[in-house]
């Protein structure tokens, strides 16, 4: 999915079932593509861009069927994409932990767990990492800035050197949880730092498929 409301939010691979009707009858197309804004479906003719369409979904087998409304924001090779329009901060939330949870090691950098201190201007609460790699890190906080912020992050990296401060954008957040921050200015000595510890540490594997994700 390119549109970028979607896109403010991590997405993965899917496979389960969409409901909706449209034009009188009813369709249930396979969703290959799911994120925090939306979802990418598989249909041959699929409604006009700007339709909006009431979707009932089960993302995951240890979830409850989930509904909210849709919008038709463009059309694929062998599908649509479809943005959400009006689903709750709960079932938001369920779906963001969803894609939290099974990310793992598919994503671009390898990961290894990191649980330390982390600083920026405007903290007014503890903040944990949960997890590093070469490109972000996950830190479990109350204090939630907006997607998209830009924040100077400073942390140990439990290695005896210097505190590591890089420049990192906030990729998505997770209510109750934390946020995934990106590095976007950060020194070249202090990535080698971070691939080193990496390589010295066991990496994060993706847990199991059926594993409950926790609320």
């Amino acid at each position: 999915m390119e549109n970028k409301a979607a896109r403010k939010f991590p997405r993965i691979s899917a496979n389960f079932l969409v409901e909706f009707t449209f034009g009188g009858k009813k369709f249930g197309p396979r969703a290959t593509t799911l994120g925090g804004g939306g979802l990418f479906v598989i249909l041959p003719d699929p409604p006009p861009v700007g339709t909006e369409l009431v979707l009932r979904f089960r993302p995951a087998r240890h979830l409850g069927f989930l509904e909210t409304k849709a919008r038709v924001v463009y059309h694929g090779r062998d599908g649509a994409a479809l943005e959400f329009l009006n689903i709750s901060p709960e079932e938001q939330q369920i779906l963001l932990r969803l894609i939290h949870h099974k990310t793992g090691n598919r994503r671009k950098h390898p990961r290894a767990k990191l649980a330390t201190q982390v600083e920026w201007q405007g903290l007014s609460s503890l903040a944990l990492s949960r997890d590093v790699s070469v490109g972000g890190m996950f830190v479990e906080t109350t204090d939630q800035p907006e997607a998209g912020s830009k924040v100077k992050v400073r942390f140990h990296l439990e290695d005896g050197g210097k505190i590591v401060i890089a420049t990192a954008e906030v990729s998505y957040t997770i209510s109750r949880l934390g946020i995934g921050v990106r590095f976007i200015e950060i020194e070249p000595s202090d990535q080698e730092r971070i691939e080193r510890y990496i390589s010295q540490h066991p990496q994060l594997l993706e847990p199991p498929a059926n594993t409950p994700v926790a609320t």
